[in-house]
């Protein structure tokens, strides 16, 4: 009996013992007695110092559009079709340059918005994108657009300091590109665009750790038109009868930057080569280009693109145009002599 009371008691102790060690943490010291002198113990872990270095966005510290030959500014002013000019960029990069990736500037006819935006409407006369690009350890120069309708200069740059780039990008705008007269006046204000019916350009500068600058502004384009046409063209007939030219025996080159009417005319009269005789340009008609059957020089004119009332669309692509299908038809009046008619064609 005394020996189950004392299993017992045994027992309780060793349950409320192992409940004890259950609920509190037990440490376990372990000490190293060391003899004389000292104990170096090398001690290795996998934690470290980790510093970030922040990419800070680029500084756009001044820009321009300039005439190439010169360096004259030509922001907020005018420029002429078939002149080199040169869009201009002093860029500081707080680090280094090997940061700056690309500096694109854009540039825009603005229809008389200035709600427009790069390519709003398509059309190499219409828009334009050259870049800058770094990225490769090597910059280059790359017209993105147009194709035809602009010509790509010469990329120079001018290295002030690690940091410190100029970027001159040199371009010649051809015969179509878009006129753009401004709005009366020009503000100077920078970075803004205030003028409407200008060309807007904005310069953007992105850096490899994807920060962005830009900056905008405006420039103008005075109008330009040049017409040229083929030799002279022939035709021939009996009184009463009419003479036609062919077809693509008469061809029109222009080349214009505005909306426009094309036109053709001849003297009052055609007169007989060695005289005698004449036939009134009442008798002669016009067809090809815009015109539907045949236009009439009886009141003096025939528009071969355009009309009396309306202006014939500019171009939005192409440096120039042609118009090959205008034939001109003499009805020759009974009791014409013969012989050749001859009048100058305008």
């Amino acid at each position: 009996m005394k020996g189950r009371k004392a299993l017992s008691i045994l027992t309780v102790t060793l349950l409320i013992l192992s409940m004890l060690i259950a609920s509190s943490p037990i440490s376990f010291h372990f000490f190293q007695i060391a003899g004389a002198g000292h104990v170096d113990t090398q001690y290795d872990n996998d934690t470290y110092l980790n510093v970030t270095v922040v990419s800070a966005p680029a500084v756009i510290n001044s820009y321009d559009i300039q005439v190439a030959s010169t360096g004259a500014s030509r922001r907020n002013a005018m420029i002429d079709v078939n002149t080199e000019y040169m869009f201009v960029v002093n860029v500081t990069c707080p680090t280094t340059w090997q940061e700056i990736e690309y500096i694109n500037i854009t540039a825009w006819y603005d229809g008389g918005s200035e709600t427009s935006t790069y390519n709003g409407t398509a059309g190499g006369n219409l828009n334009m994108f050259l870049q800058y690009q770094n990225t490769t350890g090597s910059a280059v120069y790359n017209k993105i657009w147009p194709d035809n309708e602009v010509t790509k200069g010469d990329l120079i740059e001018t290295v002030y300091n690690e940091s410190c780039h100029v970027i001159k990008l040199e371009f010649t705008p051809l015969n179509q590109v878009r006129s753009a007269v401004g709005d009366g006046g020009w503000d100077n204000t920078t970075n803004a665009t205030n003028d409407a019916r200008s060309w807007n350009f904005k310069i953007e500068v992105t850096t490899s750790g994807g920060n962005t600058t830009w900056v905008k502004d405006e420039y103008g384009v005075y109008r330009y038109c040049e017409v040229s046409s083929s030799a002279s063209v022939s035709a021939s007939a009996l009184p009463g009868h009419r003479a036609s030219t062919s077809p693509g025996d008469f061809t029109i080159t222009y080349k214009a930057n505005t909306p426009y009417k094309l036109t053709v005319t001849t003297n009052s009269t055609l007169n007989r080569v060695g005289g005698g005789d004449s036939i009134s340009r009442a008798y002669i008609n016009v067809s090809g280009g815009d015109i539907t059957g045949y236009d009439s020089l009886s009141d003096g004119i025939a528009y071969i693109l355009g009309s009396a009332g309306s202006y014939h669309a500019q171009e939005t692509d192409d440096p120039q145009e042609t118009v090959n299908d205008v034939a001109y038809h003499c009805d020759i009046p009974y009791g014409t002599l013969s012989g050749t008619y001859s009048s100058k064609i305008y």
